[in-house]
Order: structure tokens, then sequence, then C-alpha cells
């Protein structure tokens, strides 16, 4: 903080020092935009997870119709949880509800955060474990579209990463990287 005082008749500045108990609150004045959004996040959150233990279908609904990126990357562990528990959790991820999530899944597969593009690799391959016997049925077109038409769209969905899979393979993150190739891996043998 500046100080002017006056000695001599001469306007004199000099830097006051700063204590730290004054830190939080300037930031929160000058940044109350930043506890807005914040705040936003946590009531998004929490409705979220009310929804979580009481109907998948509903936050799904809700995840999708808030459409928020940070939303989102909060919970996707619970999802991929989940996807991996699957017919064991006390509510299991339909087929249908993942197809449904897909579209915040690529659009976290092609951002150009590590961390997006990490957890939506994650989720990827969660799927592919989960459902591969039906995916690799679909591939070698053992079942057909009037079987499942939401087998018929993951599939469809998880072959078009293909290219992002193969491009995220050389990403500079080390954790991304694995996960692509693993991830490639399985997409191939489709």
């Amino acid at each position: 903080a500046v100080v002017s005082t006056q000695s001599t008749g001469k306007l004199a500045t000099h830097i006051a020092p700063t204590m730290d108990y004054d830190i939080p609150t300037k930031l929160s004045m000058e940044h109350a935009d930043i506890a807005n959004t914040l705040s936003r996040r946590l009531i998004q959150l929490r409705a979220a997870r009310t929804l979580w233990h009481k109907d998948m279908n509903q936050f799904m609904d809700h995840i999708l119709r808030v459409d928020d990126e940070g939303l989102s990357y909060d919970v996707f562990p619970w999802i991929i949880g989940r996807v991996r528990k699957g017919e064991k959790s006390s509510q299991p991820v339909s087929m249908g509800a993942c197809q449904e999530f897909m579209p915040v899944v690529i659009r976290f597969l092609h951002s150009d955060k590590g961390e997006h593009n990490h957890i939506a690799l994650v989720m990827v391959l969660s799927l592919l474990e989960r459902f591969w016997d039906q995916l690799a049925a679909m591939s070698q077109n053992l079942l057909t579209s009037c079987q499942s038409g939401n087998l018929e769209s993951l599939y469809m969905i998880l072959v078009t990463t293909v290219e992002r899979v193969r491009v995220l393979q050389t990403s500079p993150h080390e954790a991304v990287q694995k996960e692509a190739e693993a991830v490639y891996s399985m997409l191939q043998k489709l």
C-alpha cells in the first residue's frame, strides 16, 4: 500500500508493509466475481450430489443441463467410479446414461487442458472395460441395431475418438500419454 505523508513541506511517499490478514479481505473485495463463481459452483455441486444419491437419470440430466465445465470436471470421478463398479453399484450407470454423457467426454478430450484430457481418457477407458463384450460383439456385427440403440450410439461415438486419442499419445503430460496409449490400444481392437 502506498502511504503519503507530509514532512517539511514536501510530500513523501513510502511503501507501507502489507499485513497478511489484509490479503484475504482485499482479494474478496477486489474479486467478488470469483467468490460468486465459486458459490454458484458449490450450489451446483451440492444439487448434483443430492441427485447423485437419489436418481442417476436426474443427475445426468442436471449435469448436461447446467453445462458447466467446472461442475463436469468435479463429477467425472463419481461417474467413473460407478461405471467401474458396474452392476455391483447400488445405482449403476446405464449404457444410455453413458451415451448421453459422451458429448461432455468428447469436449474434454478436445480441451487444451491436460487434466481435462486425462479425466476424459479415464472415462473412455472405463467405458471400454465395462462394456467391452457388447462393444466387441458390435464391432463384429454380432448384434443388430434393433437389439440396442444405446450400444450402437456408444460404439459409434467411441470409434470416432480414435484419431483424437492417437494425437493425445504425444501429449506433453505423461499421465495423458499413458492413458491415451491404453485407450488407443483398446480402440484398435474394436
